[in-house]
């Protein structure tokens, strides 16, 4: 166990140092072929698009997230246990979070089309201050999940695999409440499909 935790926080700092601080905040901006895996731990890491996948036995818990949703609904996601779980953290003042959020919804509409009842996205709507900001974006995207409001970037932090602050990132976890992937920078088009699909199919 401690030697897991030790993979997954040295692969917390390999992409915070590879990442640019500027604008929203962590970035990646390594360029070229950037595919990695591990032979040790079959984790997988893109780094070109930020995506890292985990093997089974590297998943570690996802921590306690809980807390109020923008149309003032309480939501834990430990109540989405049995189902794939898409965390997305994003922000209405961040540039890159507006650039991928109609290939999130575009996402989760899929997701739900292919497997009903399965597949959850959520977000996680870190340090809006402006009054009515977030959810004014979410009402121009047409945005059909929940966001959980996280002031002070408290709910964020609580993620071991991604870097403090890190907006946006998306963790994907699987239907027994375990980290299976996580993507720190914007969420490509086609990126989710195939592992919602699989994750959504794997025996539990």
């Amino acid at each position: 166990m401690t030697a897991r935790f030790a993979r997954l926080g040295l692969a917390v700092l390999v992409a915070a140092s590879l990442a640019l601080v500027g604008g929203c905040s962590l970035i990646p901006t390594v360029q070229g072929s950037t595919s990695l895996s591990s032979a040790d731990t079959g984790v997988t890491e893109d780094l070109l698009l930020g995506l890292t996948r985990y093997p089974v036995a590297d998943r570690v818990s996802a921590p306690t997230i809980s807390g109020t949703t923008l149309d003032g609904s309480l939501l834990d996601l430990a109540s989405l246990r049995g189902k794939v779980v898409v965390l997305n953290a994003w922000a209405s003042w961040c540039e890159p979070c507006k650039t991928e959020l109609p290939v999130l919804v575009a996402e989760a509409r899929a997701a739900d089309a292919a497997h009903p009842s399965l597949v959850e996205f959520v977000g996680l709507d870190v340090n809006d201050t402006e009054s009515g900001a977030a959810a004014r974006m979410v009402d121009r995207f047409d945005v059909p999940y929940p966001s959980i409001v996280d002031d002070g970037a408290k709910l964020l932090a609580r993620i071991p695999v991604v870097p403090p602050e890190a907006i946006p990132s998306t963790v994907v976890i699987d239907r027994q409440g375990r980290i299976a992937a996580r993507v720190i920078g914007e969420v490509k088009p086609g990126m989710l499909g195939p592992l919602l699909d699989e994750l959504a199919t794997e025996s539990r």
